[in-house]
């Protein structure tokens, strides 16, 4: 477990909500850690749906913080982007979060293959429809939702949240920080 700060949440609820998703994890990696190899193969969907939506709910928040902070503002992004993010009529899918969050590197170099990692598990998030209309990845969510997949997800939702933390900390923290249920992949 290791803890990331919150003072980059604009929306306090918003990340209250993050929280109470973390302690679900938590319990759920409680889980994981003591089952057996089934049991973990069976954890691996509700984790990474999860942890999928932490993001989701981030990059929201991110955006939502671009358009209506205008007094506050966003520190660490171009004029030019936050002008463009604030023309746009309508940005709500995750898939729009990530084009963006692409464009305008808002989590980094938008080389970075965090991006692409990000656009793959928006694809595996949309496997919560058991029936996969869209043909993604495999046809048995038991082989879709696997440890390997459940590893990517924990690496972007922490590299996420550690970016956010290091580029668009507030003066103000009202949310309790994030504590992440698992071992650290980045220094």
């Amino acid at each position: 477990m290791f803890t990331v700060e919150s003072r980059f949440i604009g929306d306090f609820k918003l990340g209250d909500n993050i929280n109470h998703n973390l302690k679900i994890l938590a319990l759920l990696y409680g889980q994981y850690t003591s089952g057996d190899e089934t049991q973990k193969k069976l954890l691996c969907k509700p984790i990474t749906l999860l942890l999928v939506s932490i993001i989701d709910a981030v990059l929201y928040d991110l955006h939502w913080r671009i358009r209506t902070f205008t007094n506050e503002s966003v520190r660490n992004i171009l004029e030019s982007s936050i002008e463009y993010i604030r023309s746009l009529k309508k940005m709500d899918t995750l898939e729009k979060y990530i084009a963006s969050a692409k464009t305008h590197a808002l989590l980094g170099p938008s080389t970075d293959p965090l991006y692409a990692d990000l656009d793959t598990l928006r694809r595996l998030r949309n496997r919560i429809h058991i029936q996969n209309t869209k043909k993604d990845f495999e046809a048995d969510e038991i082989n879709a939702f696997n440890t390997a997949r459940k590893a990517i997800a924990e690496r972007a939702v922490e590299k996420t949240l550690k970016a956010m933390a290091e580029k668009y900390a507030r003066e103000t923290n009202f949310v309790e920080d994030f504590v992440l249920p698992w071992e650290p992949h980045y220094a």
